[in-house]
């Protein structure tokens, strides 16, 4: 072998390195990109789920808000319900009814749930809403509602409330129940024991 077939030789064998370096080079990019693509949607994926969470905070926030709203509203108690009867006979739930929480309001609006037994709150002119004006704490009212001639006990008149706070703005929404009864009968028999 003489010099030339030695360079030939040499050369072949640093272009066999080459081609081995660069097919190496090519399997590391490959695997590179691979491991890049995992990684963006690894990435693409916390996105999505960084987004949901963002989602559920501000769903959370709005309930926190919604329930610092409902705590500050009024509440309502019914204090008495009786069964009564007018002049000509006909039934009537007289309910007296409490505001025992809740800011000052600028304006109640109580109605009755119509059912078979119930046919509505006593106004003027027939059966509707009552409405109140100012209220707060401790403010008492009496309402009637009218009732379908022998209906059945126990009898449940359900009250909705809608209700404007005065100084805010804010309305809620609340529903009591009043289950009246007949008056206590009261009599004495004119004796009094020693």
């Amino acid at each position: 072998m003489d010099a030339g077939d030695w360079i030939s030789l040499g050369s072949g064998a640093v272009a066999g390195i080459a081609a081995g370096i660069a097919f190496w080079q090519a399997l590391s990019a490959k695997t590179s990109a691979t491991i890049a693509r995992s990684q963006m949607v690894a990435a693409q994926e916390q996105v999505v789920a960084a987004r949901e969470q963002v989602a559920i905070m501000a769903l959370q926030l709005t309930y926190q808000t919604d329930d610092r709203n409902d705590a500050a509203g009024p509440r309502f108690e019914v204090l008495t319900a009786e069964l009564i009867e007018n002049e000509h006979g006909q039934q009537r739930a007289a309910i007296t009814v409490a505001q025992t929480l809740g800011s000052e309001l600028s304006a109640v609006t109580v109605s009755a749930r119509q059912s078979q037994q119930v046919y509505g709150l006593m106004v003027s002119n027939g059966v509707g809403s009552v409405t109140w004006g100012v209220t707060a704490p401790g403010s008492t009212y009496e309402i009637k509602a009218m009732l379908a001639p022998n209906c059945a006990e126990p009898l449940n008149v359900v009250l909705d409330f809608r209700c404007t706070e005065a100084n805010g703005g804010r309305t809620w929404h609340r529903t009591l129940t009043a289950t009246p009864r007949p008056p206590e009968l009261k009599w004495s028999t004119g004796f009094t024991f020693r």
